[in-house]
């Protein structure tokens, strides 16, 4: 019955296609998300470079979660019409539009996936595993395919990277997040960092503890537990602690001592002194950024059991690695974390473009594909 669902759906859909392709096509690349409602901030960048650029060219950002498929469709709708008429597309996320029509695409699509370096097991790789897809439903849904090049923040992890996209290692291509250029850039910091403290004003005089724990899919059964542990080894006095939730993740911290700051306010990394966070791809924009960073494994037997990853965080992270929340307060305060091991293990997963800047190294291999013949 799901076959056929999706039989009908692609059908539909390579319809409404072929008919917009019979409309004007633009001097235009279109961004797809359905991370959040909101543009992201590395479609952002490549919208205002393409803008900005000699030739100039014209970039739409499409951003909406799939919360109810009906109400969704729309969303659809104006996903076919914007692939139809542009030059490009430009995804952070599997697609179900593009998924569906991987064959039937006549412009280039480049997957820029929104995590930075490499961590965990996802797409193709995550088969089996209690966090990932179901493999029957992702290839009938063909997952990730019809990519014509997709973006790695290091070649450093190629075969990884590749395997989870299933696609053959020479469609990748070495280009950070635009994001990267915002964290390197001391000016955007400091006014980013002045504007939460304008918000936020209790947390000036204090060190400012940041903690960003990944998502997960099914949460752990300790997870109110560890965070209240976590919380009460703080010693007030001496420092803010700042919740960072994850884009997606419905766990609350309801506690007077602890600052929230949702994503689409602020990014908090900037007001951050201390990142405590554990198996997220954030240490890496904290290395980034050189603040500390610790990690707070205190679900690590059965979280490495649900999800696959692709490093040892026991061994091949260079930080503290505990369920011990007194333990990692301790080496906060005593100021216990090695800045040059740190470094070297964040630039093996974000190669910096030996001249220029990640986005304008981005936006020119994509705009490099776009102004080819169409297909």
């Amino acid at each position: 019955m799901r076959k056929i669902a999706i039989g009908i759906a692609t059908f539909l859909l390579a319809a409404l296609y072929a008919l917009c392709r019979l409309l004007p096509q633009q001097q235009r690349i279109v961004c797809i998300s359905r991370q959040s409602d909101s543009a992201p901030v590395d479609f952002r960048l490549i919208k205002d470079y393409c803008e900005r650029r000699d030739p100039p060219w014209d970039a739409v950002i499409l951003a909406k979660q799939l919360r109810n498929p009906a109400t969704y469709l729309l969303e659809v709708i104006r996903q076919v019409y914007y692939i139809a008429t542009s030059r490009a597309v430009v995804l952070d996320s599997y697609c179900i539009v593009v998924g569906l029509l991987h064959d039937r695409i006549r412009v280039p699509v480049i997957q820029v996936w929104h995590s930075l370096g490499n961590m965990k097991r996802f797409g193709y790789t995550a088969f089996g595993t209690e966090e990932g897809h179901s493999e029957a439903t992702a290839r009938l849904m063909h997952m990730h395919e019809g990519y014509d090049a997709i973006a790695t923040s290091s070649l450093s992890f190629a075969d990884e990277f590749a395997a989870a996209f299933n696609v053959v290692p020479g469609k990748l291509f070495e280009a950070p997040l635009p994001r990267v250029d915002i964290l390197l850039d001391e000016q955007n910091r400091a006014r980013q960092r002045e504007a939460i403290l304008a918000a936020y004003p209790q947390l000036r005089g204090r060190k400012t503890i940041v903690y960003c724990p990944t998502f997960r899919k099914q949460p752990a059964a300790n997870e109110a537990e560890a965070a209240a542990a976590l919380i009460d080894a703080v010693n007030f006095d001496h420092f803010n602690f700042v919740y960072k939730p994850h884009p997606v993740s419905k766990q609350v911290i309801d506690d007077p001592r602890v600052v929230t700051i949702p994503g689409d306010q602020f990014d908090a990394l900037f007001v951050a002194d201390v990142i405590i966070s554990d198996y997220s791809t954030v240490i890496y924009e904290a290395g980034l950024l050189d603040i500390p960073v610790y990690l707070y494994a205190y679900d690590w037997d059965s979280y490495r059991e649900k999800r696959g990853l692709t490093i040892n965080f026991e061994n091949d992270v260079p930080a503290l690695f505990t369920d011990d929340p007194r333990a990692i307060m301790e080496a906060i305060e005593s100021d216990a974390f090695d800045h040059d091991a740190f470094q070297t293990f964040v630039r093996r997963n974000i190669a910096l473009p030996p001249r220029g800047t990640c986005t304008e190294q981005l936006c020119e291999h994509i705009l490099a594909l776009a102004e080819k013949p169409v297909r």
